[in-house]
């Protein structure tokens, strides 16, 4: 569900919900969590315009947990599918009941949203300015954390009035273990000639 304040606020709150996706669901929704990993490092806005959406989101070895959410809309239109990607990065080992403050300790978020066939081109992308992230619950094989953060949104191409609106984004996740060796250019870890499009549409493994 998302919640959006009146039109002249200066904020928009978008609540949302990531769970599991179900046998019968496509690719189009995944939440997982990948352990002894590295993620929106101090470096990853360093890249060329069209990466700037996706380049924070892309998992590496590392000694922390990343926690990702991808969402995909598909439309009968291709030009409208669109994408919108959340990427969590938390100390190793997480314990539920702990709360860190998004800065703090090494812990991250960053997000982007725009449409899958300008990837690069449209859409809006930021790392948190601020906010916190509450571990729920974790299992071996599973993780819940609650994120309420706000992002200032900027347009990868710097396009105005795209991306001027600060964006609060309350989301329960609910994660599924993930092996980073497993994962492809849609969950966070494209090849070297992997362009923005492939990293702005699910695999169709």
């Amino acid at each position: 569900m998302i919640v959006l304040s009146r039109l002249h606020a200066r904020s928009i709150t978008l609540a949302m919900l990531a769970c599991l996706p179900t046998a019968a669901a496509a690719a189009d929704r995944s939440a997982f969590f990948v352990s002894h990993a590295s993620s929106i490092e101090d470096t990853c806005l360093d890249v060329d315009t069209r990466s700037l959406p996706f380049s924070c989101h892309r998992i590496s070895d590392g000694e922390q947990t990343v926690v990702a959410v991808r969402d995909f809309k598909r439309t009968w239109n291709a030009d409208r599918s669109s994408f919108s990607k959340l990427t969590v990065v938390l100390p190793e080992s997480p314990r539920a009941g702990q709360v860190f403050t998004i800065g703090e300790q090494g812990v991250r978020a960053f997000f982007s949203n725009g449409a899958s066939a300008f990837a690069g081109k449209s859409g809006c992308y930021s790392t948190a300015a601020t906010g916190e992230i509450t571990v729920d619950e974790v299992e071996r094989h599973r993780v819940e954390v609650s994120l309420r953060a706000t992002f200032t949104l900027a347009s990868p191409l710097d396009w105005p009035g795209d991306c001027n609106v600060p964006v609060s984004i309350h989301r329960a996740i609910k994660a599924r273990s993930a092996n980073i060796a497993e994962l492809d250019a849609w969950e966070g870890r494209p090849h070297a000639d992997d362009s923005p499009f492939v990293e702005a549409h699910p695999s169709k493994r």
